[in-house]
């Protein structure tokens, strides 16, 4: 099925970022400089430029998705819509449903723009930090959780629908 393909993946940026596969791409860089970083502020720094990003890809591939993408009967049927066209928030249901990583990264986001989130998250770093030691999170279910595996979870999700490897493209 090819709901979307790069030249549906367009969108209005900024800095020279134009499309959805530009912010996926972002993503992987921030995702590298985050588990690289040799320095607790990169690390952190890099780490939510990441979630970020990763989760603004939602918005990015939305608004690339041409109109007439938004109700063919396999998009539809792939969101779960029955009897009307697809809104933004059916793809970010899906999204957020294929990729469970993403709320998280949506937590954070959120939290870090509006200085609370929809679920409690809390990060830290341990000081002294080596290349490689991981970004710690205390999530609302008492967990506490490496973001790195999270990081990596939606980076490689939005790799896969931007490179045909899955469903959407």
């Amino acid at each position: 099925m090819s709901v979307m393909n790069s030249t549906l993946w367009s969108a209005t940026g900024s800095f020279g970022l134009q499309d959805a596969h530009a912010m996926v791409k972002k993503a992987w860089r921030e995702f590298e400089r985050s588990r690289n970083a040799d320095e607790d502020d990169n690390r952190r720094d890099a780490a939510l430029n990441c979630a970020m990003t990763v989760w603004h890809v939602c918005d990015w591939a939305w608004a690339g998705m041409a109109a007439q993408g938004r109700w063919k009967p396999e998009f539809l049927q792939l969101l779960g819509v029955v009897g009307r066209n697809a809104k933004k928030e059916d793809f970010v249901a899906w999204a957020v449903r294929e990729c469970p990583a993403l709320e998280i990264c949506q937590s954070i986001c959120n939290g870090t723009k509006h200085v609370h989130a929809d679920r409690a998250i809390r990060t830290k770093t341990e000081p002294g930090v080596q290349t490689g030691d991981p970004v710690r999170m205390l999530l609302d279910d008492g967990t506490d959780r490496d973001i790195f595996p999270i990081l990596e979870e939606a980076v490689y999700f939005w790799i896969r629908q931007a490179t045909n490897e899955a469903v959407m493209l």
